[in-house]
């Protein structure tokens, strides 16, 4: 029961410890669906997952480390689903691709929330060896996408879709947060003369895939 003292007995069997790691990123995701990033800490993670805060450290270094898991596991989802949706597609105008591969991204949220803080805090603030097993993990989901994509736009090789992948992360991290507006912010934008400079995100997002494909291919 939440509030109550946990009674801890260390975990040993592997089944244990998973079990407790997804406890905690079980909690984690709820917090981070209630409040900016800033505001989560270690210690309200404990007290949502029932552990003591010492016991927290037994599984994760940092609040950093923690979310950087809570995000390796959103792009494995993310990636699952790419290779379900285009797996049996080959060879499909830009257009389609484009529309079909918006839907799938804007569909993860909490996973549109995170990717801009990869670089801002998650991955400068763990060790090397959590930032190196990050890396091999996102390279490993990679090299099984790639090929997938390479059918479904059978004109790029696989240095230009591995661009391309490179390309989303990036915009991401840049498009969506600005994206996000206050309702200050939203107001003063509707003004005739600055609504120009109101980023959609979805729509800014699909409009920017397909030029830097239609880009890609002219070169």
């Amino acid at each position: 029961m939440t509030g109550t003292k946990p009674t801890w007995q260390r975990a040993r069997r592997p089944e244990q410890i998973s079990q407790r790691i997804s406890r905690i990123l079980d909690a984690t995701g709820e917090l981070f669906g209630e409040m900016p990033y800033d505001h989560v800490t270690m210690q309200l993670i404990a007290k949502r997952a029932n552990f003591t805060r010492s016991n927290l450290y037994r599984y994760f270094r940092s609040r950093e480390e923690i979310f950087l898991t809570l995000l390796r596991f959103d792009m494995e989802i993310w990636m699952n689903e790419i290779l379900s949706v285009f797996s049996q597609t080959i060879s499909v105008p830009i257009e389609s691709f484009v529309t079909s591969w918006t839907d799938i991204l804007f569909r993860r949220k909490r996973l549109l929330r995170l990717l801009p803080l990869i670089s801002l805090s998650l991955e400068k603030n763990v060790s090397e060896n959590v930032y190196r097993d990050f890396k091999t993990s996102l390279n490993d989901m990679t090299c099984e996408v790639i090929p997938v994509i390479g059918n479904t736009l059978s004109e790029c090789d696989q240095d230009q879709i591995g661009a391309f992948l490179l390309f989303n992360l990036a915009l991401v991290a840049g498009a969506w947060p600005m994206s996000q507006y206050s309702f200050m912010q939203r107001s003063v934008l509707n003004d005739p003369e600055l609504a120009w400079m109101k980023v959609d995100f979805k729509d800014f997002f699909r409009k920017s895939i397909a030029a830097y494909l239609r880009g890609t291919l002219q070169r």
